[in-house]
């Protein structure tokens, strides 16, 4: 069976779990165990946002990578971008462009700093109020992995609405390279750590401010193959019941996989701020996501629409 036929099958099972909304059942595995309720539900709607998680390649030409950012912050349905791989000589040059373009970034910039990492907004339509780097698992060098990864953690930024004055926090991370077998994980330093990080960042959407909270980042783990398995340890093993990525919710349909087959580029909401039906407490509803292409780097940006209702 193609991954094209398996998105569609997908999305079917996630219309038809909409008669099972109410459920707590986690459901069989070959169905997504949420409804993709894109209509819009009683109550205000204080913006809606176009969330974007982009692993940028740093070993890109300066021209290339710059042409990728002016490209992604010229699409008037983004808003917020997480990105990855930022620690690239370009990046600086990357940033300053788009302060002129009238983005802001946070990006801790320091030498044992997370630099790996960044999260820029429409200075327009937010504020900084605070950015924060932490760390879950120091580096490896090739004496004890034949992929060498860097400190790996998490940025929080909390951005306040300007229309509103409501709260906006993003959650960016990048789990470790060469960590899954397509029904588990490898028996490497890698996945060691990447299991580390993940049963952390389970923790981190509970615990961050914010009205609405919302996450990007680059897993190294197909969506597909970690739904179907759910290895212990895994993407959803850990994070389910913590926050919900737009796969989960929305299905495949319509977004294609990065280097061909993999959907590793996440974007989530926290589940205590999740709206899926009128009654949930939630503020942020999905409404859409897509990839894009014409992209230099070897990722395809994923942008989710979010509706953000006023509870």
């Amino acid at each position: 069976m193609t991954r094209r036929v398996v998105s569609l099958l997908l999305v079917v099972a996630t219309l038809a779990a909409c008669s099972a909304a109410d459920s707590d059942d986690d459901g069989d595995p070959a169905e997504l165990p949420r409804s993709a309720a894109v209509t819009r539900l009683p109550g205000r709607v204080v913006d809606t946002l176009g969330v974007a998680s982009f692993n940028v390649y740093r070993h890109l030409p300066r021209d290339e990578a710059m042409a990728d950012a002016l490209r992604l912050i010229g699409d008037r349905q983004v808003d917020v971008i997480g990105w990855q791989e930022t620690r690239a000589d370009y990046f600086p040059a990357v940033r300053r462009r788009l302060a002129r373009q009238g983005w802001d970034t946070w990006q801790l910039w320091e030498p044992n700093g997370p630099f790996w990492l960044a999260v820029s907004w429409r200075r327009d339509q937010f504020e900084l109020v605070d950015g924060s780097w932490t760390e879950v698992h120091g580096g490896a060098g090739k004496q004890q992995t034949d992929l060498p990864f860097p400190p790996r953690g998490y940025v929080v930024v909390t951005l306040r609405h300007r229309g509103s004055g409501r709260l906006l926090t993003v959650v960016d991370t990048h789990l470790n390279q060469g960590i899954e077998t397509g029904d588990g994980f490898q028996d490497t330093a890698n996945a060691d750590r990447a299991k580390e990080h993940l049963r952390e960042l389970a923790d981190v959407w509970d615990a961050v401010p914010g009205d609405i909270v919302v996450g990007t980042g680059d897993f190294n783990f197909d969506f597909y193959d970690d739904y179907r398995a759910r290895p212990d340890g895994g993407v959803w093993d850990t994070q389910h019941e913590h926050a919900a990525s737009s796969y989960e919710i929305l299905g495949l349909d319509g977004v294609e996989p990065t280097r061909g087959s993999r959907w590793i580029d996440y974007v989530w909401i926290a589940d205590r701020t999740l709206r899926l039906r009128a009654k949930d407490p939630g503020s942020g509803q999905y409404v859409g996501h897509r990839s894009l292409d014409g992209y230099h780097s070897d990722h395809r940006p994923l942008v989710a629409r979010i509706r953000w209702y006023e509870r």
